[in-house]
């Protein structure tokens, strides 16, 4: 979706809440969403004199997050009614999965973009259909194996194959780093945090007498 906490409807969400929290909680985040103050950046320039917004949901807030799925899940709910009922095969499926405001849409049919934005139009939620993707499975193509999905690809073995692949190329970064003399520990600070990745003491010595190993080994080749 684009600028999905920007748009969230504050009346309608406030609604939505009343019917899941009682009415001290819904005052409380009332106040929240009461008077935000917007600056506008114009070719890198503030403008002077900032507004009041009366909609979407206050940026790095801890609670705006939860509230977007909330009003996200109402929003959905109202796709589920009137887009293409499930059948009876599909009943037994998720019809989406959404993480934040990526949601990806399940069916044994076309879903068409058009009718989902326009009902989530309806709760001031637009697509991004720059960002749509669309991924057909079947078992007689192979291309979908290695379509992304919040990060992983669908197809378990490429999954795999790609982890593998990233883990190793981090512990060959780590390797240079301690070979190559490249780690500095500035402060005290910096020497505490190493020493909280080890779970004990002696798992503690036994990661500096690694560096040490492999600091020998570099020196003993050169």
């Amino acid at each position: 979706m684009s600028a999905a906490f920007d748009t969230i409807d504050r009346k309608a969400l406030l609604d939505i809440l009343k019917t899941i929290i009682d009415e001290d909680e819904v005052r409380i985040i009332r106040f929240l969403l009461s008077n935000t103050v917007v600056n506008t950046k114009v070719n890198k320039a503030t403008e002077e004199k900032p507004f009041i917004s009366n909609v979407g949901t206050p940026q790095g807030d801890s609670l705006s997050p939860v509230l977007f799925i909330i009003y996200l899940e109402h929003a959905l709910r109202d796709i589920r009614t009137n887009i293409s009922p499930p059948t009876d095969i599909e009943r037994l499926l998720p019809r989406e999965f959404a993480y934040a405001d990526d949601v990806d849409f399940v069916s044994l049919e076309f879903v068409e973009v058009e009718e989902v934005q326009k009902a989530l139009e309806r709760h001031r939620l637009f697509v991004n259909v720059d960002k749509t993707d669309f991924t057909r499975l079947s078992r007689n193509a192979k291309d979908w194996r290695e379509t992304k999905k919040v990060g992983s690809f669908i197809g378990d073995k490429e999954d795999v194959e790609r982890r593998k692949q990233l883990s190793t190329a981090a512990l060959l970064k780590l390797r240079n780093i301690w070979i190559g003399g490249e780690l500095r520990l500035k402060t005290n600070e910096d020497l505490d945090y190493l020493r909280s990745i080890a779970q004990d003491r002696q798992q503690w010595k036994g990661l500096t007498t690694k560096i040490q190993e492999a600091a020998e080994a570099s020196r003993s080749e050169d």
